[in-house]
């Protein structure tokens, strides 16, 4: 970590890139937007660090790994995130932040993405004070998924890096479910078992590949301030699926189990009519299978997830996928 970092700071000083700081942009960046630049305010969240520039160029954001980090699942989710943000999402109508610069040193494990800053022309979760603007605003997020999941859907893009291996999801399953960890109750340890026994089956059901966002959530979602349809944001995780993960995980990963009970019926439905005003009907039945297939999927997926990071938010979130899928009839 020491060596990394002084290697960092020694290559930041010489202008050489990819970001690691803030502070000192490298060569490279300084030449594509070039003149001078105030940083408005920089701090480091989980999995990268971020920056907001006022330039001759207009608003820009930087997103980094800091120096010294070295972490290989924070270099992947970023040089995933590029990825699409280049190749990918110039081609939907789901808007998005757009990309303006991207470096990557994976021998070093250091990555930077520079677009456009659009914190004073949107809003996030927080400005939504009542329950009711809190739910509305649920409801616009579920659309959303719903027009990027059907644009996406079965799309030649959706091949290599961006396609689905149900054999290896299976496979991976089977793996998680093997080998529980110690502090699992006895009810997450009878989830993934169950979800990996059934994740073959739930497969065969499903209707298609789309892309998934892989970690939808209200935070991923931004208002724009003139109103217009809201921006999707964080790719880092996006990756080829069923229909029903995203939707699964916004409701069985992210809901308690009574927002659950009382918010389901109509986000499900919102989804649903949106998926079929862009050209793909599900029935009730259809859509109910989509996301049992993607609650196992999200089951699996963030048991793994417990398995490397033992946080309360991971816990929780294991907890909430657990108590899901037992309710199930």
């Amino acid at each position: 970590m020491r060596l990394g970092l002084l290697s960092d700071v020694r290559d930041a000083l010489a202008g050489r890139g990819p970001a690691v700081s803030s502070r000192r942009w490298p060569r490279e960046l300084r030449a594509a937007f070039p003149g001078p630049r105030r940083r408005v305010e920089a701090w480091v969240g989980e999995g990268a660090a971020f920056a907001r520039y006022v330039t001759p160029h207009g608003p820009l954001f930087l997103k980094y790994l800091p120096a010294g980090w070295r972490d290989e699942r924070a270099f992947a989710r970023l040089a995933r995130e590029g990825a699409y943000l280049r190749g990918l999402a110039p081609l939907s109508p789901v808007p998005h932040a757009p990309l303006l610069h991207r470096a990557l040193d994976p021998a070093r494990l250091r990555a930077h993405l520079l677009t456009r800053d659009m914190t004073d022309e949107t809003t996030g979760w927080g400005a939504f004070r009542t329950d009711a603007e809190r739910e509305a605003a649920l409801c616009e997020i579920v659309r959303l998924l719903a027009r990027h999941h059907a644009f996406w859907l079965s799309r030649p893009e959706l091949r290599g890096e961006w396609g689905w291996d149900p054999e290896r999801a299976v496979r991976r399953g089977a793996r998680i479910a093997a080998a529980p960890v110690p502090d699992w109750t006895p009810d997450e340890v009878r989830a993934v078992g169950e979800a990996a026994q059934a994740l073959p089956a739930l497969l065969k059901s499903t209707c298609g590949v789309t892309l998934a966002h892989g970690d939808i959530h209200a935070g991923q979602v931004l208002w724009p301030v003139g109103g217009g349809p809201p921006i999707l944001i964080d790719y880092g995780q996006v990756h080829g699926a069923p229909l029903g993960e995203d939707l699964a995980h916004l409701l069985h990963v992210r809901l308690e189990s009574a927002d659950r009970a009382r918010l389901g019926p109509g986000l499900r439905e919102a989804y649903r009519t949106e998926l079929a005003a862009h050209g793909h009907t599900l029935t009730s039945t259809q859509l109910a299978a989509e996301e049992r297939a993607g609650l196992a999927l999200n089951v699996l997926t963030t048991a793994r997830q417990a398995r490397r990071e033992e946080t309360s938010g991971v816990r929780d979130a294991l907890r909430r996928v657990t108590e899901a899928w037992l309710a199930q009839p």
